[in-house]
């Protein structure tokens, strides 16, 4: 497509399509302006693994000897168990009511990257104090988690995992991919009213020109009207002859009032010259006649 094409066509229908940019104008710059935002906040926790008190340490404290070592998750032989069990517990359902009760934010993820031992926390809110509550308090529930899923057997604490902060949740930060989306949702919305404009445009123009041709074709013309009336018009603008009809028409007049008709007057005004001229002839020679 042709991209001049296309701006002639579009300045050709400004009409109804320059209309529309200006509100697609307006509303691309109020949605980026005052649009609702979206702030995001991350937190990162690691787990730790526990201390286990070595054989050494158990003689000079035999009270650490009796302390209860079941748990389930020192047993595993992968070690990063542990996070997985957290993470699944944190994107429960059970989760998601818990915050929404709270009056918290309901956007959240819990994922672990590739670090085993690693779980990042985060929270999207359109307010950026409600995201940075919501990532403390999914922290919070973190190790509440961790210690429950650990003490199922009632183990020790020394033989517990534990958490810790690595990125302390201090600020939000505003997302503008939200806006972006926006903005976008609102140039398509745009694009797409131009697109009905010009169609719109064009169907009106089209009826225009079909009720300008109804019109004049409607419109009789000069000669029609010329041959509905029965005038005929010479090329220098003078009327016709007569026809044969009205010639013997004026000569019945001309009988009627006493009047010589134009053959009459003719043949009078030969006999006359041919009497002039037979006396012309009969003075010049007796024996010698003209005849006309």
């Amino acid at each position: 497509m042709d991209p001049i094409a296309v701006l002639k066509t579009l300045w050709h229908h400004k009409v109804f399509v320059l209309p529309v940019l200006f509100l697609t104008a307006f509303a691309a710059v109020y949605m980026y302006s005052y649009a609702p935002r979206s702030y995001e906040a991350l937190t990162t926790y690691a787990i730790v693994n526990p201390k286990i008190p070595s054989s050494q340490e158990i003689e000079k404290d035999p009270a650490l000897g009796t302390l209860n070592t079941d748990n389930p998750y020192l047993r595993s032989a992968d070690s990063s168990l542990i996070t997985q069990v957290i993470t699944t517990r944190l994107n429960d359902a059970s989760t998601s009511e818990a915050l929404d009760k709270a009056g918290l934010a309901t956007d959240y993820k819990v994922e672990r990257p590739s670090a085993a031992f690693l779980v990042e926390i985060s929270a999207v809110s359109d307010s950026e104090d409600i995201a940075l509550d919501t990532v403390r308090a999914l922290g919070t529930r973190l190790e509440q988690e961790l210690q429950t899923i650990q003490t199922v057997n009632g183990a020790s604490d020394r033989y517990l995992f534990t958490s810790l902060v690595v990125a302390v949740p201090d600020k939000a930060t505003e997302q503008f991919s939200s806006r972006l989306r926006s903005l976008i949702v609102v140039v398509v919305a745009g694009l797409v009213l131009t697109l009905g404009a010009v169609s719109v445009a064009r169907s009106v123009e089209s009826a225009r020109e079909r009720a300008r041709t109804e019109r004049t074709s409607s419109v009789p013309t000069r000669k029609g009207r010329k041959k509905r009336t029965g005038e005929a018009v010479n090329p220098e603008g003078e009327r016709a002859a007569p026809s044969h009809a009205d010639t013997l028409s004026e000569l019945e007049t001309l009988v009627e009032l006493g009047v010589p008709s134009p053959k009459e007057e003719l043949l009078r005004q030969r006999n006359a010259v041919q009497g002039i001229l037979n006396a012309d002839a009969d003075h010049r020679a007796p024996n010698k006649r003209t005849t006309v």
